[in-house]
């Protein structure tokens, strides 16, 4: 019998409204904030000169803020991730017994056919060479199955997540189509036919692509970092991020090279606070736009931390979108005026699947032997 439809529980954690503010004195990151409504309007000079400003930021960091005010897809999102937010919460007070029956290779697909839908328990992923552990939960919402029918999906899900896959489909839609949308401008700027971009991430075909619901726990100590998520770039196209506390650090220096099974900033620099911003979401890009873009767009290098000051005695919840190619797109560069040449790699010629699983590998995730 198919699931009712419900509002999510009220939460007792997720409290946005009653957060205290993010402390002065820390080193934070100038980000550009970027309009969406500008960005999805039907051209004109303002819109022309805003998709001119995410290309440069693109080209450089590779992070910024998405201003989600005045339309449709943006409210969409704010006030989506807010109900799944509280989603979230249900899911996190789970017994452990009932999370860890949900782990990434539990259900039949596996790691093995490239799936990492499913829960990831704490300490999971090395944060460090001296082998340090994670302190973050989280729980991958798998794309692919949230926009099916639920007589058609082929995983089993907790009931806080089927009594929300109305609203985790609208939320997947809508973020997918707002990444491409993103994606299609940047096409434009490199030359090349925005429909290669879509061509490579379409909604209805198997890919990486999901919702990640996150609980990064209060911190146990003064001392600084306990890390919840380690040093990274994303290992998908464009990511949509949602949080409502600090704790999301970026490199100073951005990455123009995809280095796979690597979590170790390349170039020096420091680690700078991502500031969170009220009605705005952080984009930012991951691996393979710069391997289709041959190293013009950058992904920033980022991890996340506990957030200082009395931000950090609260459980940092935020919600993720990651938009990857398909299963089955070859990773390798696109051909257009804006995009250099570059040598035939070695990796050129796998596939996106391959791809996560070789970044999942290099995050030295652990994943249950079947």
């Amino acid at each position: 019998m198919p699931h009712r439809e419900e509002e999510p529980p009220s939460p007792k954690e997720f409290t946005p409204d009653q957060h205290p503010e993010f402390p002065d004195g820390f080193p934070t990151v100038p980000l550009e904030t970027i309009s969406l409504a500008t960005l999805l309007s039907s051209g004109g000079a303002k819109a022309e000169a805003e998709a001119d400003r995410v290309f440069a930021v693109c080209k450089g960091r590779g992070f910024f803020y998405l201003d989600l005010a005045g339309c449709a897809a943006g409210e969409t999102i704010a006030r989506g991730a807010d109900r799944i937010a509280a989603v979230a919460e249900a899911v996190f007070a789970l017994p452990l017994a009932e999370k860890v029956a949900y782990r990434f290779d539990a259900g039949p697909a596996g790691l093995a056919a490239g799936s990492l839908d499913g829960y990831k328990v704490r300490g999971a992923t090395f944060v460090d060479p001296r082998g340090g552990r994670d302190t973050a939960e989280f729980f991958n919402v798998g794309k692919n199955e949230m926009i099916l029918p639920e007589d058609q999906m082929k995983k089993k899900w907790p009931e806080p997540i089927m009594a929300s896959k109305a609203l985790l489909k609208n939320y997947v839609e809508t973020a997918h189509g707002v990444g491409l949308a993103i994606l299609g401008i940047l096409a434009a700027k490199l030359g090349v036919d925005p429909a290669e971009f879509d061509s490579r991430h379409r909604i209805e075909e198997q890919s990486g692509d999901h919702v990640r619901l996150t609980r990064g726990p209060p911190r146990e100590t003064e001392e600084m970092p306990e890390i919840q998520t380690p040093s990274h770039t994303d290992f998908g196209t464009i990511t949509i991020l949602m949080n409502w506390l600090g704790g999301l650090q970026v490199w100073s220096e951005s990455s123009r090279r995809v280095k796979l099974l690597n979590h170790e900033p390349d170039v020096p620099g420091e680690w700078l606070w991502v500031k969170p911003k009220k009605g705005c979401a952080i984009v930012n890009l991951g691996d393979a736009a710069v391997k289709f873009s041959n190293g013009v767009l950058c992904a920033g290098r980022h991890r996340v931390i506990p957030a200082p000051g009395a931000q950090g005695k609260l459980p940092r919840y935020s919600v993720v979108y990651f938009v990857r190619p398909e299963d089955q797109c070859v990773m390798k560069q696109l051909r257009g005026p804006g995009i250099p040449d570059g040598p035939e790699e070695e990796e050129t010629h796998i596939n996106a699947r391959e791809w996560i699983k070789m970044q999942a590998t290099g995050l030295s995730m652990e994943f249950q032997k079947r």
